[in-house]
């Protein structure tokens, strides 16, 4: 959750989940930890440790506003060759393995579960939920619980302080991923990219024997190790590229933290303290991209536009700003590059076949909404926006 505080702030009913009803599971929230039961529960996960969760989600009813807010998602089905979880049920214990067949977490259930429904998985399995049925005053219903496996949010300070502006005496603008000089360099990161995959990781080797800390060759080889499923080779090489002190090791760092290859270890320590998915931001490019990239302004009924500001690691990035009231409806696209400044982000608007000046440029400063970044952005005088991350 986004805070203790925010969450009470809905000032409703607290109440328990499973009421004599069939629930439905609304999906996972973008930009916090809560989740949705039917379309007015916003409830919060329970808590894993040690393998075990206990005790019964908190569940507050909400308005539409407050649960645009939290920016639902659609959830994604377990069910099928593609999904990483399964849940059975003996008695009131709930048990869930991942297909692989290791286990993940046990709980129990209030009553006795007589079926398991289904399990869906949030975006980086981070939080699981199952519905499934229990007999309630003489008849089947359904009952919906979440659990969080891997703690993302709730730490102290977690994308970097604010309050402590960038040093304007230090580079603020990442390096790009550098283009080798060296001819002999170039050609071997030109055979690289080109070799089958068989051969890739040899050819990425042959890069690191000529510029042993070239970041990505480190991030290439630690993809082909995990798509091969060699996990724990994967993660040394992170670790490698983690120690590195160039410049853009970073940026592949957190490219790692979102590339589908290494979903089987999203949950393994060693690989998050290697991509540095539970540390505080250490660079203004991971307060900007550390959770994906895409930031968000949910839309309030004839008060505020959705925004949507997805931020791409070569530099681009594009807007969407959306509206309908009272029949009236809009959907503006904006694109161009973006660049960190001193304490946040500059955009720039080119106009085609102009060339781009001062005028071209929007600031977006880097707020504090509770316990997260927040970014200001003017894009003009009739057109400013605060966006939240959302986790790609």
């Amino acid at each position: 959750m986004r805070s203790a505080t925010a969450f009470a702030a809905l000032s409703l009913l607290t109440l328990q989940a499973g009421s004599a009803a069939a629930d439905t599971f609304g999906g996972f929230s973008g930009v916090d930890k809560v989740y949705l039961v039917n379309q007015d529960k916003v409830c919060a996960p329970l808590a894993v440790k040690d393998g075990a969760a206990s005790g019964a989600p908190q569940c507050e009813k909400a308005t539409a506003d407050i649960i645009a807010k939290y920016s639902m998602k659609e959830p994604i089905s377990q069910k099928g060759v593609k999904g990483t979880f399964n849940a059975s049920a003996s008695g009131r214990t709930l048990t869930i393995t991942k297909k692989t067949g290791e286990s993940v977490l046990t709980w129990t259930a209030p009553d006795a579960i007589t079926k398991v429904v289904d399990v869906f998985a949030s975006q980086y399995e981070d939080r699981v939920a199952v519905t499934y049925n229990i007999r309630r005053l003489g008849k089947e219903v359904t009952d919906v619980v979440a659990f969080e496996l891997v703690k993302t949010t709730g730490r102290d300070n977690p994308v970097g302080d604010p309050t402590k502006p960038t040093d304007p005496t230090k580079p603020t603008q990442p390096a790009q991923p550098a283009q080798p000089e060296d001819p002999k360099l170039k050609k071997a990161v030109d055979a690289a990219k080109k070799a089958p995959k068989a051969k890739a990781i040899a050819a990425w080797n042959t890069v690191l024997g000529i510029a042993p800390d070239y970041s990505e060759a480190h991030y290439r080889i630690a993809a082909l190790q995990a798509g091969s499923k060699k996990n724990a080779d994967a993660i040394v090489t992170l670790e490698k590229l983690a120690a590195s002190s160039k410049p853009d090791a970073i940026e592949w760092l957190v490219e790692a933290r979102f590339d589908k290859v290494f979903a089987a270890i999203r949950a393994d320590a060693k690989y998050r303290a290697a991509v540095g998915l539970d540390r505080n931001a250490k660079t203004p490019y991971e307060r900007v991209m550390g959770l994906g990239g895409t930031w968000e302004q949910t839309e309030t009924h004839c008060d505020k536009a959705q925004v949507i500001l997805t931020m791409n690691r070569d530099r681009s990035f594009k807007v969407r700003v959306k509206s309908n009231c009272r029949g009236s409806s809009y959907d503006i696209p904006f694109k161009g590059t973006w660049a960190l400044s001193t304490d946040g982000v500059t955009l720039t608007l080119p106009t085609k076949g102009k060339a781009t000046t001062a005028k071209d440029e929007a600031p977006c400063t880097f707020e504090r909404q509770g316990d997260e970044d927040a970014m200001h952005c003017v894009l003009d005088r009739d057109l400013d926006f605060t966006v939240l991350p959302t986790r790609r």
